[in-house]
């Protein structure tokens, strides 16, 4: 009897041991699984961002609204000055190096025609430099204006200094709430996006200074853009307790 117990023993605890084993075993691929989840997350999230990164590309065409604003200009009220005409290459088409220009209608048009005008490289100095444009701290000079001077510039009683005011989504945009200012290094400033609209500013910090006069005209060269200006909460609801008295938009009938 004592032997028979003893061996029921054993198989029971051969039978917990199998037990256990199975569920290592269970357990193992499961873990294997999840590092695998976890490390396609990773992988696709870092894709993402270098995807980002690398953008414009090569077959990105962008376009960004933009207008040089002078506080001190219209007898200190500002005003936006003429836009860039840049110059022509000996083929007649526009001077463009690097395919980022404007074809004289206030919009940076961002489509690279290498890979030094892509990605981060994609930068105002590239804009610049096919416009003929020079810009620092103490000024800007282009031919169609002349000089713009911010030394000793003052506007509002305050001191007006040289800026770059970025809007990321030009079309929503408020001229109160840029994303971005910009006070020294002006041609290291990137193209994110689609979209996007600049004034170069002569104005006092943190003044409220004015989206570019041509933020309207972006929907016309890049459609694909409407979606900025849907509406995020969803649809519109209509108020059922509004008066049936009250009279109504007449429509015309042609028939």
């Amino acid at each position: 009897m004592a032997r028979a117990s003893g061996s029921r023993k054993v198989a029971r605890a051969a039978s917990m041991g199998d037990v256990g084993q199975q569920r290592r075993i269970i357990g193992f691929p499961a873990l294997v699984v999840l590092i695998i989840l976890i490390g396609s997350g990773v992988v696709a999230i870092a894709w993402s961002l270098r995807e980002a990164e690398s953008r414009p590309g090569l077959s990105d065409h962008w376009h960004s609204a933009y207008g040089v604003w002078d506080c001190t200009d219209n007898n200190g009220e500002g005003a936006f000055q003429p836009i860039f005409e840049g110059r022509l290459n000996p083929q007649g088409y526009p001077y463009d190096p690097e395919g980022i220009h404007s074809h004289s209608d206030g919009l940076i048009h961002v489509h690279p025609f290498t890979a030094n005008a892509a990605g981060e490289d994609a930068i105002m100095a590239k804009f610049f430099e096919s416009m003929f444009v020079k810009m620092d701290m103490n000024g800007i000079t282009a031919a169609e204006f002349g000089v713009i001077s911010a030394v000793d510039a003052v506007c509002d009683g305050q001191p007006a200094v040289m800026q770059i005011v970025r809007w990321s989504r030009a079309l929503t945009a408020e001229a109160a709430e840029p994303d971005e200012r910009i006070y020294a290094d002006f041609g290291d400033v990137r193209f994110k996006r689609d979209g996007e609209a600049f004034t170069i500013a002569l104005a006092p910090r943190d003044a409220v200074v004015p989206l570019p006069p041509t933020v309207n005209d972006l929907l016309g060269v890049s459609p694909s853009l409407v979606a900025d200006i849907s509406q995020p909460e969803g649809p519109v609801e209509f108020d059922d307790g509004i008066d049936e008295d009250v009279p109504g938009v007449r429509v015309e009938d042609d028939g």
